[in-house]
């Protein structure tokens, strides 16, 4: 590897400073060339956010293109304190009563009272204990298991559908107090949750019939399944949800009872998806006039403030939104939903006469929006035609980031000639100031010469 070219500096002459002045002014190339590459990278920034914004619209559009999306329904319950209600479209329109019978409830067996009054104690000394549920007997292994406290966290750890815990019923009668009772109760309510157990565990001093002394309460502690009549037929669930009696309504029991189920149409549903399509094209809107307007600081204006494109989008969607559709109904134009286009481009909502339209001519509004020639397909359409796979808007991109990258190699070309430039301005005022150098030593000879020969 060659040394460094280094200039001396002992002729006072900068020759450093002069090739720093020289290269910097041919530096401005470069710059140029940034300069442009910025301004196509902010334009394909600028493309990336227009896209965006019309998926967003078109997204809003889809949600209403289909005939499926107006059959949303919804369920009210004339007593929520006796049950709540959902639908889905698969459920028939209608008012009908749910007489709630019973509630399902798990199997809970306790221990007898007044049995233990120190959980950690060591009572256990042997025997077995095994639990029987869905035809299926779990025989846990007590090795190690002396207390209460043992035998609880054994039957959690050894059996999942059976759940162990220690309660303090605050029974005093005994001195010293003796309140704990161990509780198993089933994961799974109703009857196909329960489970049997037998109790073979014996403890210090000895106790037939094991030490727990295990039952269930026939009243109110046997598995249980929820009962209630639909229009006066009997159902019976394992779970007080019930979701699969009647089609399309999901049903939450919570007491005794009974209440009316009103299926309707879910206008909010719909509402909230038209609200979103005024939203979309809002921010739409918002986007293209941030685009369009003139900056008054002086700043440069966008990259996007003339381009074809989103102006040709722009005024397309404008006129769509203002023009009327083929449709078989009532409802031909956006104006008779309550929507309207101001001055600005944005669009306005009427609430009330959304509602209106909604409660008298849904179908109209269906037959508005939905299907392949309806409202909401022809948006669609139309911003696929900018925004899609093979729309223009990528079109575009691709083109802008190919200039892009011819910018960046003729970046690499320009740093290439300038070091190539910068090193052979080096050696040309390297070879100037040794030649400078040299003169200077032949000055100074001949003047020591000179002095020799000196006359007077």
């Amino acid at each position: 590897m060659s040394s460094p070219i280094t200039l001396s500096g002992f002729n006072n002459i900068d020759f450093k400073s002069i090739i720093n002045l020289i290269m910097e002014a041919e530096r401005q190339k470069i710059t140029r060339v940034q300069a442009q590459q910025k301004i196509e990278q902010t334009r394909i920034s600028d493309y990336h956010s227009l896209s965006a914004n019309l998926t967003t619209l078109q997204s809003a559009f889809t949600a209403l293109e289909s005939a499926s999306n107006f059959g949303d329904l919804t369920a009210s319950v004339s007593d929520t304190t006796i049950l709540t209600a959902s639908a889905t479209s698969s459920a028939t329109k209608g008012a009908f009563t749910i007489d709630v019978q019973s509630l399902a409830r798990p199997q809970v067996t306790i221990s007898a009272e007044r049995q233990f009054g120190d959980i950690n104690a060591a009572i256990i000394d042997g025997g077995t204990f095994s639990i029987t549920q869905h035809g299926t007997t779990t025989n846990l292994d007590l090795t190690g298991v002396e207390s209460l406290t043992d035998l609880r966290d054994a039957i959690n750890a050894q059996q999942s559908g059976v759940r162990a815990a220690i309660i303090n019923d605050g029974s005093s009668a005994d001195t010293p107090p003796k309140p704990f009772r161990l509780v198993l109760t089933s994961t799974q309510a109703g009857i196909s949750g329960a489970f049997s157990f037998n109790d073979q565990t014996s403890f210090s001093g000895g106790s037939a019939g094991g030490v727990l002394n295990l039952s269930t309460d026939a009243t109110n502690g046997s598995a249980k399944d929820a009962e209630f009549k639909y229009n006066g037929i009997t159902i019976r669930s394992s779970s007080n949800t019930v979701g699969d009696a009647i089609p399309g309504l999901t049903l939450k029991l919570l007491k005794p009872g009974t209440a009316t189920v009103t299926v309707t149409d879910d206008d909010s549903s719909l509402q909230t998806k038209i609200k979103a399509v005024v939203t979309a094209f809002n921010a739409f809107n918002d986007f293209a006039s941030t685009q369009f307007k003139i900056p008054t600081d002086g700043t440069p204006r966008s990259a996007l403030a003339t381009d074809p494109l989103l102006r040709g989008i722009n005024r397309q969607l404008r006129s769509y939104f203002i023009s009327d559709v083929d449709a078989s109904g009532d409802i031909h134009n956006l104006a008779e939903l309550g929507i309207g286009l101001t001055q600005t481009g944005k669009l306005t909502l009427d609430e009330a006469a959304l509602d209106s339209a909604l409660t008298t001519h849904r179908t109209d509004v269906e037959a508005f929006f939905s299907g392949s020639s309806g409202f909401a397909a022809k948006i669609s359409n139309l911003i696929d035609s900018y925004a899609g796979a093979n729309g223009s808007i990528h079109t575009v991109e691709t083109n802008t980031q190919r200039t892009i990258d011819s910018y960046t190699n003729k970046i690499q070309r320009l740093e290439a000639q300038l070091a190539l430039r910068e090193e052979t301005l080096t050696k040309q005022f390297a070879a100037a100031d040794r030649a400078i150098s040299q003169l200077n030593s032949q000055v100074n000879a001949l003047n020591g010469l000179g002095n020799q020969f000196r006359l007077f």
